[in-house]
């Protein structure tokens, strides 16, 4: 159950003592009720008064439960959440692997953990309620009359069944759902983020009528899923009316007629037969949309579990700890696709290797490779003679820098951008800031000035030097540069490279089309093309 799994135990104890308490307050409901029956078929008002007076103590007493099982609901439903959010941005962000389509992570994290909500999580805590209150109900029931009581149960009970027959369609349904809104949360992001380019090039209908198809798929599968929901719900009604009001009403009435009962007791019963009924069908309505949020619960236990198998107790990697990075046969697949292929690479510390290779052969997927974020689908990698796998991660992710050539900057200040919320001394960012050409921006706005949504504000090359800014502050002993110095001029361009090469790091720097010139400036040029069989779309 979600609830047990992701909740807090003594809450979800707390509430089915609560449900337990509103399950017997029901009962007395039914019991006073039977009392007025009695009262007035005797013509007692003596009797009458008293039951009126414990029906105000109970009807009070309802009151109570149900204000209790509501808190401790939105109790139990905010600390689920909590807990689930916690369990997938901390998979996300440490383990999820860098090729995960993030359209799909945003989709799932706002629109499918909704979904668990609603239909998940709220609805477990609703068939739990429900079903204390049939079982104190059905009790009850049968202390006024046996066999009547019993009609009513078997009455309720047989359109069960129905919902056993559906949860395999409406499961299909849900992860077809899902499918579709993951794809149009995705496309919509990338439709979005470049409204520029559709509209430089008039191809706004294009894009309108994609969307226009994407959003007709979802609408589509969301209405199906929903068609089946409610096709199961109003067969079940049918069943449980007939079957659970026309059939024990009949065998109630036979049982007065006979002498077998009191018209008290049988009203008792019919009283307590809507809170067998009702949460019965009830609950089939939320077992059936709990039934939808299969594919949801089934990532987030996945997550769960990988995080839950993932430890950093890994072999430790000092700071400062020297040694050769070494492929050997290594091969690198996302999915099933090969992107690299029998790399056999030696780097030895301190030394300054520039990687070429075409377009989309793989250099970049090579550095998340190095820093261990891509796991090899065969061979081995070494970190100073220990498998990168063996290390502990956070560990091998503190060994290496990486200057990307498409950065990312947050909704935050230049000094955040640079430090991403770590503790510097102001002497150390504004070193780092100089080697990054960053010194003239820093004079004019200075490090408190707020860089807005994607670096809007800025230009591409001051946002690469922010880049770049990021890896000097850190001083890692090895430096990652995936095409470093592409949205500088070159006179930055050569400033940067410089600092790159003076500096005591080993440096693994990618491009494509290098100057003969400035290749001559490195210790080692490889060419990726000539040491991988494998080349990427």
């Amino acid at each position: 159950m979600i609830v047990w799994r992701y909740g807090k135990k003594w809450q979800l104890l707390l509430y089915l003592v609560i449900s337990l308490a509103a399950s017997a307050v029901n009962v007395g409901m039914a019991w006073i009720l039977s009392r007025f029956i009695a009262a007035a078929t005797a013509r007692n008002l003596n009797m009458f008064l008293a039951s009126a007076a414990l029906a105000l103590v109970i009807f009070i007493g309802l009151g109570v439960a149900q204000w209790l099982l509501m808190t401790m609901s939105a109790t139990i439903v905010r600390t689920v959440n909590m807990r689930i959010k916690t369990v997938m941005i901390r998979y996300m962000v440490d383990d999820e692997p860098l090729t995960t389509d993030s359209g799909k992570d945003i989709s799932f994290m706002t629109n499918d953990l909704k979904l668990l909500e609603t239909n998940g999580t709220t609805n477990e805590l609703l068939i739990l309620t429900d079903a204390l209150i049939f079982v104190g109900a059905l009790a009850g029931a049968f202390a006024f009359d046996w066999l009547t009581a019993l009609a009513f149960f078997v009455g309720n009970l047989l359109p069960a069944g129905i919902s056993a027959l559906t949860q395999g369609m409406i499961g299909h349904a849900s992860e077809q759902w899902s499918a579709a809104n993951a794809s149009w949360t995705g496309q919509l992001k990338d439709f979005l983020t470049g409204l520029d380019t559709a509209r430089a090039y008039q191809a706004n209908g294009a894009v309108k009528k994609r969307t226009g198809i994407l959003a007709a798929a979802l609408e589509g599968r969301l209405f199906h899923m929903n068609f089946l929901i409610g096709t199961v719900q109003a067969v079940a009604m049918v069943f449980a009316l007939v079957l659970g009001v026309l059939f024990p009403f009949g065998v109630g009435v036979w049982h007065i007629i006979i002498g077998g009962s009191t018209l008290a007791s049988f009203i008792g019963v019919v009283q307590l037969s809507n809170d067998m009924r009702n949460p019965l069908l009830e609950a089939l309505d939320a077992y059936n949309k709990r039934g939808a949020t299969k594919p949801v619960l089934k990532r987030i236990n996945e997550a769960d579990a990988a995080l839950a198998a993932t430890t950093d107790d890994g072999e430790n990697l000092a700071p400062t700890a020297t040694g050769d990075l070494v492929m050997h046969d290594a091969t690198v697949k996302i999915g099933d696709k090969p992107i690299l292929q029998n790399v056999n690479l030696t780097i030895t510390p301190g030394e300054k290797v520039l990687l070429m290779a075409p377009s989309g052969f793989g250099k970049s997927t090579l550095l998340r490779v190095l820093q261990g974020e891509i796991p090899l689908a065969s061979g081995t990698y070494t970190v100073a003679g220990i498998p990168a796998a063996k290390v502990n991660r956070v560990a091998l992710r503190k060994h290496f820098g990486l200057v990307k050539q498409t950065p990312f900057l947050f909704n935050d200040t230049l000094r955040y951008n640079i430090t991403l919320g770590a503790e510097f001394p102001d002497a150390a960012v504004m070193t780092a800031v100089t080697k990054a050409g960053l010194g003239d921006l820093v004079a004019d706005k200075g490090l408190d000035y707020q860089v807005v949504e994607n670096g809007q504000n800025l230009s591409g090359g001051q946002i690469q030097r922010i880049e770049i800014a990021r890896a000097l502050l850190r001083q890692r002993p090895v430096l990652l540069a995936d095409e470093a110095t592409s949205a500088l001029d070159d006179q930055l361009a050569d400033q940067v490279r410089r600092e790159f090469l003076s500096g005591p790091e080993t440096l693994i720097e990618v491009g494509h089309q290098v100057p003969a010139a400035v290749q001559a400036q490195y210790d080692r040029v490889v060419h990726l093309d000539q040491i991988s069989t494998a080349q990427s779309a």
